[in-house]
């Protein structure tokens, strides 16, 4: 049996661990995961033995770091580790999967270092600083980034096409507009966003002709589901929400990108469409 403990983060990041499980039981036959995450993720690990929340040191879509949070962070990571004593970490996401990552690789346990789904051109922080350790190997979704990053263990894993969304399709669209903000639009986040598990929000996605929503992974999951999905990509991060917006729009027909609006001059004119039919 191989322990493995899974680095992981609340939101979209968390939304990639079947695609991450799979392509790391297609190398390991018999697994034990234990899960490393943040207080705010709620997505379902009920396959895990155990789950540990661990402070979140940086705010979805913020700017600052909290200092206090980190050092906790570390010291519960260590922790974790020294207990656990697992043969292999795999880390995705950001910031709470790093000290578990960044630790691992220091006492000599095999890392791998997911790259996030919606980087096309530029890699991540932690994947890039992980990279530096010897001990680690990084797993992409696009050819791009295979020459990025300080370890020639750079593998394209696919997990991004990996994802499968065949049980959440639908031909019926009884929903006819579904609005989704990042957390960057906290008002219209509060007015829109549906406190739902993730399965039931795939199933939302796949019955609505028309989704708005930013360049995160929503966008992907929408494009494979929804009859129309228009990208409004976050201008954070370096750009990779538009560079990701841009691929989506190539690989689907139904994605249509949008970058002379603004996000809320976009809802509003969707909601306008929608109430004058």
């Amino acid at each position: 049996m191989t322990k493995i403990i899974l680095g992981s983060r609340h939101s979209g990041h968390a939304t990639a661990t079947p695609a991450v499980k799979a392509r790391l039981e297609e190398e390991v036959e018999e697994q034990e995961y234990i899960v490393v995450t943040d207080h705010e993720d709620e997505y379902d690990y009920s396959f895990a033995e155990k789950v540990y929340k661990v402070p979140s040191f940086r705010p979805t879509g913020g700017k600052m770091y909290r200092p206090l949070r980190t050092l906790k962070n570390f010291y519960r990571s260590w922790k974790i580790l020294r207990k656990e004593r697992p043969e292999k970490v795999v880390v995705y996401g950001a910031n709470t999967s790093f000290p578990i990552g960044l630790l691992a690789g220091l006492k000599g346990i095999e890392v791998t270092a997911v790259e996030a789904e919606n980087r096309t051109k530029q890699p991540s922080l932690t994947p890039k600083i992980l990279s530096k350790l010897s001990s680690t190997r990084v797993w992409v979704s696009q050819d791009e980034l295979l020459d990025k990053y300080d370890t020639e263990e750079v593998e394209n894993k696919e997990i991004i096409q990996y994802r499968d969304f065949s049980e959440h399709k639908s031909e019926e669209k009884d929903n006819e507009l579904l609005i989704i903000p990042s957390s960057n639009d906290p008002e219209l986040q509060e007015k829109y966003w549906k406190d739902v598990s993730h399965e039931e929000f795939l199933e939302l996605m796949g019955r609505t002709e028309t989704v708005v929503t930013r360049g995160g992974m929503t966008s992907y999951e929408a494009a494979n589901l929804a009859g129309k999905v228009v990208v409004r990509p976050s201008t954070h991060a370096g750009g990779h929400q538009k560079n990701f917006a841009e691929w989506l729009e190539k690989e689907y027909e139904n994605v249509e990108v949008v970058q002379d609006k603004s996000f809320e001059q976009l809802v509003e004119e969707y909601e306008e469409k929608r109430d004058d039919k």
